[in-house]
């Protein structure tokens, strides 16, 4: 046969087991939510409302500054306010009291953003992107369910889902270090957390919901591998090796197969002992 004929057909084959894929593995449910987990990260992602900044106070101290062409009062931080290009300035009073501005193309932020509460955004931005990839890649995974070791693996130790609630309360701690930041800076208003940690919170439980229903998944399917397997194989037929002369050591692998196949639900170690093989003479 020619051999680049035989090459061809290996690949096709390869090809074929990426493309083509057992339905009943498929987890269309676990599928479904991590989709929406998808979308709660990028609505995060999006999101404006990740610190929220009420003056309780009315204090006026930093009115002069609004002066500046797009300067504004800070009154809620989120991570879509950290995708432009920005710089920082400042300015200090007379009584040595310091100010600090946050510059982006459209607006001045004054005394809410310091280099270190836009790292932290910067952070989030990071976690709220891989957790909508690795979401995507775990639906995926249970839609399609390919064949494959490692994504066999991954799908059924449900490793996405718990990439992804590592890294929502990765998240959700960052995102408090920032409000605890921020408020630090505003001591005259009441500063707290805002939509953005909520939906990431979200996001987190229900990639906790996605793994067990995974885990679920398995076990039924397990398990009906298992009944399938026993309506196949007959242990009538089996029984019969019990009359056979031969000796205890072979028939005793014989008889733990027969007591596996009449019980699906309990283990050896629970069943009767082993009965002796009767000595003829």
């Amino acid at each position: 046969m020619n051999p680049s004929l035989d090459l061809d057909l290996s690949r096709m084959q390869t090809l074929l087991k990426w493309i083509v894929y057992d339905v009943a593995e498929s987890n269309f449910a676990s599928g479904f939510i991590n989709i929406f987990v998808a979308t709660l990260s990028i609505s995060a992602l999006i999101s404006s409302d990740w610190v929220l900044i009420e003056d309780v106070t009315n204090s006026t101290a930093i009115e002069p500054f609004y002066d500046f062409p797009g300067a504004e009062r800070c009154e809620r931080l989120g991570t879509r306010d950290f995708w432009s290009i920005s710089s920082f300035g400042g300015y200090v009073e007379s009584n040595g009291k310091k100010h600090t501005a946050y510059r982006t193309e459209d607006r001045v932020l004054w005394d809410c953003v310091t280099p270190l509460v836009a790292d932290l955004f910067y952070l989030l931005i990071a976690l709220c992107f891989v957790v909508s990839l690795t979401a995507l890649c775990g639906a995926l995974l249970h839609v399609l369910a390919p064949p494959h070791g490692f994504l066999v693996w991954l799908r059924r130790n449900t490793i996405m889902e718990m990439c992804n609630m590592m890294l929502c309360l990765a998240a959700c701690a960052v995102a408090i270090v920032a409000e605890t930041t921020v408020a630090g800076l505003r001591p005259e208003s009441s500063v707290s957390v805002g939509s953005g940690l909520f939906l990431l919170t979200l996001a987190g439980l229900l990639s906790f919901l996605s793994a067990l229903m995974s885990l679920r998944h398995f076990s039924r399917i397990q398990r009906a591998r298992r009944i399938d397997n026993q309506r196949l194989l007959c242990a009538r037929s089996l029984r019969s090796w019990r009359d056979t002369g031969r000796r205890a050591d072979d028939t005793r692998p014989i008889v733990d197969f027969e007591r596996y196949l009449d019980s699906s639900t309990t283990t050896l170690e629970e069943l009767d002992p082993i009965p002796k093989p009767i000595e003829t003479i």
